[in-house]
């Protein structure tokens, strides 16, 4: 059990990388600026977002209750802007895959199929059952379900490298921010 954990908490710590979290954001970024506004809504219609925004929430609402409802879909919106086929980018762990963006170890260690995370009932799922290990952790707010999602189960308490802090903060407002009703 304690390698399960151990294994799960290196695969969702930013801070082991080959990307960190701060340049792929910052990429990202530069490379949503280049994009015209038209063709970000191309990607995905409108009725395929708001099929996978219900399933998001039923599955949030079946495991955790409606509290974290809102939380599970502003983290599925930054991470995949809704989207079960998203893939995170290298990292020396595999590529976060599906709509709340599940590490491969991260899904191992928690039961899942990794193959099957880009499928939007499986990947909702696994991605609200990382939630639930955050709030058994001791996660009690949106804030810390945040952090945690962004930088593991075990490092949401503590301080990271430098980089890696500031990339946290920035995640948790971008969560905060998010308009996704």
């Amino acid at each position: 059990m304690k390698k399960i954990a151990l294994a799960f908490i290196l695969s969702a710590t930013p801070a082991m990388a080959e990307q960190s979290h701060a340049d792929y954001w910052r990429e990202e970024a530069a490379r949503q600026a280049a994009k015209p506004v038209a063709s970000q809504r191309t990607v995905r219609s409108s009725p395929e977002r708001a099929h996978v925004k219900k399933i998001v929430a039923d599955e949030a609402r079946k495991q955790l209750g409606d509290k974290w409802v809102p939380v599970a879909l502003q983290i599925a919106y930054v991470e995949s802007r809704f989207n079960p086929a998203a893939v995170g980018p290298k990292t020396r762990h595999g590529r976060a895959q599906g709509v709340m963006q599940v590490m491969p170890g991260t899904a191992r260690a928690m039961g899942y199929d990794p193959a099957r995370l880009r499928d939007v009932h499986y990947g909702a799922s696994a991605g609200v059952a990382h939630m639930r290990l955050c709030i058994a952790s001791g996660v009690r707010t949106e804030h810390q379900m945040a952090l945690c999602h962004v930088s593991g189960v075990g490092g949401w308490k503590r301080r990271l490298s430098g980089r890696d802090e500031r990339y946290k903060t920035k995640y948790t407002a971008l969560v905060r921010n998010a308009r996704v009703y």
